[in-house]
């Protein structure tokens, strides 16, 4: 009978596994998770210190109405501080709306029917033109404690120049009375805006002057029924 001649014996670390390969294994094994920690660990601390050294892109949720009913309809709050945000959007409007010297200056900022003569909503803006109070933003809760701020119409003619053809045939939308801008795509709703844009208000009227009002401000994103995100501020009003 013939024998059959065994297979050569696997030498070495190549045998089944031997102690060089399973070694190179684990270390590339370990470095590997070494880098994603790092990784990780570097993108966490980055977002934290972005965060902590621009507080003022912290988002706040605010609601925007444009009638007191709107606000009642809607639920969200309540029907007593619906009024109350009303009724301090309209003292507040009174007393640092924006003043315009012509007619024809306040409708380049807030459009066609968007001013009023001053001396109709303040003997104190007698011989100016103010925009109108086309809405109010308020705190979603109590707790936010945010301002009531009055919104004032925004010119689709200026929107477009600002942002290029691109918008053409976009509305306006609002502005705050310290030159924040919020884009309306329409309904009373939710919506996220920078800490910068819900905090900040007018404390006094300014006068504006032509080309002066949110000249370096950028759109705010306004978004009806779930709520929208905020892309930046406006850089407030120009004049003395």
């Amino acid at each position: 009978m013939t024998e059959t001649a065994p297979p050569p014996a696997a030498s070495g670390d190549a045998a089944a596994g031997g102690p060089g390969t399973g070694f190179a294994a684990t270390r590339r094994s370990k470095r590997s998770a070494a880098v994603s920690l790092v990784l990780v660990a570097g993108a966490g601390a980055a977002a934290l210190t972005l965060g902590g050294l621009d507080p003022s892109q912290r988002e706040e949720e605010a609601l925007v109405y444009g009638t007191l009913g709107a606000c009642i309809a809607q639920q969200l709050r309540g029907a007593e501080a619906c009024i109350a945000a009303y009724t301090s959007a309209q003292e507040t409007y009174a007393a640092t709306a924006p003043r315009y010297e012509t007619e024809a200056d306040c409708q380049r900022h807030h459009g066609t029917g968007g001013c009023t003569p001053g001396a109709q909503v303040t003997e104190a803006a007698r011989g100016r033109y103010l925009p109108v109070m086309a809405a109010f933003m308020m705190g979603r809760t109590d707790a936010q404690d945010l301002p009531v701020q009055p919104l004032y119409p925004h010119a689709p003619e200026e929107e477009r120049d600002e942002a290029g053809a691109a918008t053409a045939g976009h509305g306006g939308g609002y502005c705050t009375g310290a030159g924040g801008r919020v884009a309306y795509a329409g309904g009373a709703s939710r919506v996220h805006v920078p800490a910068s844009v819900a905090r900040t208000t007018s404390a006094t009227p300014r006068t504006i002057s032509r080309g002066g009002f949110g000249g370096t401000g950028r759109a705010t994103a306004f978004s009806g029924g779930s709520g929208g995100r905020a892309g930046g501020f406006g850089g407030g009003f120009g004049g003395g």
